[in-house]
């Protein structure tokens, strides 16, 4: 009771403010309250390249190219376009690069092909495990375009998700989905990410999700100063800004409807790569 306690106080502490004008977003207390610091961080399945085995990952021309020059429209929502499918779960398994992933490829295909399809999270983490990620403990997102690519991904009905890491149950007959690769964007560079999201479409993001302030989201911009290191994999479906906050990314996360706007949450843009929002991020080709 004494971490609910905790979670409510500083929620009620945020909300406050929030009334006084002194921040842009707003808290609630949700599914991950009773959740210690230390259950919470298993959900943040993120591992960076120095963190993860991720053998074969690179690749030449890697970073995205793009004119700074060029003119782009205030406000892009890919969900607008249909081609984001809806929010899931992803429960105790720190499986947010394979959800995330997962989201990319479907703007990816939906892009390509016109069709929607949901993909299956649990294909990537039961089987990029030879190529350095490490199922229900994390991953990159990297890595799994490069599965994608040489096998393929399944859709979920044919490869459901079970929030475990299982045997690779991988097969030709049920992958529906291949990129060719995948581009990065060059570190902290938001206005290469702005390009992206805008030309290419969803960007696959590491952002710092282990602070309580977004642990509880609601709504509003959120900002934060001092967030910590990359530890979770979410994806940018769009871009705009507030008349009162400021610029912002929208964001698509894996833990649910009940959890911020409907499942998103909307970031502070352009204030110094906050939360490293453009530190690791990448999208198929």
């Amino acid at each position: 009771m004494a971490i609910f306690e905790s979670n409510e106080l500083m929620t009620e502490k945020i909300n406050k403010k929030y009334e006084q004008g002194l921040v842009s977003y707003t808290t609630a207390l949700n599914d991950l309250a009773d959740l210690t610091d230390e259950e919470f961080m298993v959900m943040n399945g993120l591992r960076l390249p120095n963190q993860t085995d991720l053998r074969g990952k690179r690749q030449a021309n890697r970073f995205y190219r793009y004119d700074p020059r060029e003119r782009l429209p205030d406000l892009v929502d890919w969900r607008t376009r249909g081609a984001v499918t809806p929010v899931r779960n992803q429960g105790e398994c720190g499986s947010c690069y394979a959800f995330a992933t997962a989201a990319a490829l479907e703007a990816y295909h939906k892009q390509m092909t016109g069709r929607l399809l949901d993909l299956s999270p649990q294909n990537i983490v039961d089987c990029t495990r030879n190529l350095g990620n490490n199922g229900c403990s994390g991953g990159y997102m990297p890595t799994a375009f490069q599965y994608a690519s040489r096998y393929g991904i399944a859709m979920e009905s044919r490869y459901p998700y079970v929030g475990t890491e299982q045997r690779c149950r991988w097969q030709q007959s049920i992958a529906v989905v291949t990129d060719n690769g995948f581009n990065e964007i060059q570190p902290g560079d938001e206005l290469a990410l702005k390009h992206a999201v805008a030309k290419r479409g969803p960007v696959v993001v590491g952002i710092s999700g282990s602070k309580r302030s977004f642990r509880f989201y609601k709504d509003g911009v959120y900002s934060e100063g001092n967030c910590g290191r990359p530890d979770h994999a979410v994806l940018a479906v769009g871009y705009g800004t507030h008349p009162s906050y400021g610029d912002y990314w929208i964001v698509k996360n894996s833990w649910g409807t009940d959890w911020g706007k409907d499942g998103y949450v909307y970031m502070a843009r352009n204030r110094g790569n906050m939360c490293h929002i453009a530190s690791a991020a990448s999208f198929p080709i």
